[in-house]
């Protein structure tokens, strides 16, 4: 979870990638090292703009948590397959995990 909060904060943060906040950078790791520091004015943040990516990074997480969670019950009975595999023979090969995962479906729920 805390790589899944960590990807989050930099699409928001840093790339602007948020329909809500627009194409602006927030972070303070921006371009402005390289002249001596970071001094832009800009990236200081409000109480009002810090709980708006909050509120957008959590969204974020909640979302390919929910996601992740669909598609693992969608495919419950492939993972138990597996796990019975892994349990007789300690291992699966390439081809062998690649034949058994071609069988996994996606949720029609799944989609962006």
């Amino acid at each position: 979870m805390q790589r899944a909060t960590d990807i989050a904060e930099q699409m928001v943060g840093t790339y602007g990638m948020s329909d809500i906040l627009g194409p602006l950078a927030y972070d303070k790791q921006g371009g402005g090292q390289f002249l001596g520091g970071n001094n832009n004015p800009r990236r200081e943040l409000s109480d009002a703009t810090a709980q708006a990516i909050d509120k957008e990074v959590r969204s974020l997480v909640d979302d390919a948590h929910e996601k992740a969670l669909n598609i693992l019950k969608n495919n419950l009975s492939l993972l138990e397959d597996i796990s019975q595999k892994i349990l007789e023979k300690e291992v699966i090969e390439g081809d062998d995990l690649i034949k058994m995962l071609s069988s996994s479906v996606m949720p029609e729920k799944v989609s962006n």
